[in-house]
């Protein structure tokens, strides 16, 4: 949903607003600025955490880097269009400008998200699911190369470099395209095989985009290098490789697949030894604790100690599973729907911490 409505903004702006952006390059400059100090502060804040429905999705727009996406998808498909495409002569005058405007929309979702994930990298990497540790290597990776193809996307710079200097630096934005692909697949890696469809939507949409851009890509260098008896085997290639993808991609969904392994039966004790206890279990995105207090042998307090699972998910999910627990004083209760990935760790993690309290 949030990629669709970022590819619908950043048609508007490409499309109707292209003088404006031409005209007005500064001025859009320090409007994506804003936004993004606007998004940075709603997370810092804690803004983020409060809202819902349409206030939330129009957030994760800039928030989870869609726009930004969105502009470089159209950035990459101009330079890989026929000469003669109407998409390509309207894109390519503001080609600089779009890549400029999406780069701080990409910071401002970095320093977003780089609070946490960042900060969990270089502190505590293990707590990590093995697909977000290397999600965030990947945007380490992807702001090094975006760094300079961004400085040098401002025509000041740009006329003072030598030209094939500036087009060898360019070639860069390949290997950024191809990250950028790798850290969407990998954030929806637990969804997809979990058949969560706003995930496995995700990674169709960017494989399809990905694809056909690689296609239409290789083609034109063929077609450029003389090799134009290429171009059917590139194309053939290339679209074999979507359909198989497709195809992979939309049999995760299935019910077949999603459905996870039934659980053992899980048999509390009457009653456990008065204490504090810890747990730990294994969330949507890393490791999760929780501190347990058992008092007159009941569970008295549950509370989530740390976490690396995204807003609102975590808090809907402590808020309905963890007063579950203590309400009903057992572990036998039903996940959020929509957290589910987070109740089941939270569950787990109590019953960690419920180990520790039966004793010898």
């Amino acid at each position: 949903m949030v990629l669709l409505i970022s590819l619908a903004l950043a048609a508007i702006l490409v499309f109707p607003g292209r003088e404006f952006i031409r005209k007005r390059q500064g001025l859009c400059y320090w409007a994506c600025c804003a936004v993004s100090a606007g998004v940075i502060a709603c997370v810092f804040s804690g803004i983020s955490q409060s809202l819902t429905g349409v206030a939330q999705t129009l957030l994760n727009v800039f928030l989870q880097g869609g726009l930004a996406g969105a502009l470089f998808i159209f950035v990459m498909y101009a330079g890989a269009m026929p000469d003669r495409s109407a998409f390509r002569r309207a894109v390519m005058p503001i080609r600089g400008p779009l890549s400029i405007m999406a780069s701080i929309l990409t910071l401002g979702h970095n320093v977003a998200y780089g609070r946490t994930y960042f900060a969990y990298l270089f502190t505590r990497a293990s707590s990590l699911r093995w697909n977000v540790l290397l999600a965030a290597i990947c945007s380490l990776v992807m702001i090094a190369v975006m760094l300079p193809l961004f400085v040098t996307s401002f025509l000041r710079v740009r006329r003072r470099m030598k030209p094939r200097a500036w087009k060898r630096l360019q070639r860069l934005a390949y290997l950024f395209y191809a990250l950028m692909y790798v850290h969407v697949l990998l954030l929806n890696t637990t969804g997809a095989r979990e058949g969560k469809w706003t995930a496995v939507l995700n990674v169709a949409l960017y494989s399809l985009l990905f694809l056909v851009y690689a296609s239409l890509r290789l083609s034109r260098t063929a077609q450029k290098g003389g090799r134009e008896g290429w171009t059917d085997w590139i194309q053939l290639a290339c679209s074999a490789l979507m359909i198989g993808a497709l195809v992979a991609i939309f049999q995760l969904a299935s019910p077949t697949a999603a459905a996870p392994e039934a659980d053992a039966a899980y048999a509390e004790p009457a009653a456990w030894t008065d204490g504090k206890y810890k747990g730990e279990g294994v969330g949507y995105n890393g490791r999760l604790t929780v501190s347990v207090v058992i008092r007159d042998g009941a569970i008295s307090k549950a509370v989530c100690t740390g976490s690396v699972d995204d807003e609102p998910y975590l808090t809907d999910a402590v808020e309905g599973v963890l007063g579950a627990i203590v309400e009903k004083n057992t572990t036998n209760v039903d996940a959020v729907s929509g957290a589910t990935t987070t109740s089941d760790a939270l569950i787990a993690a109590v019953r960690d911490a419920l180990a520790k309290a039966v004793g010898e």
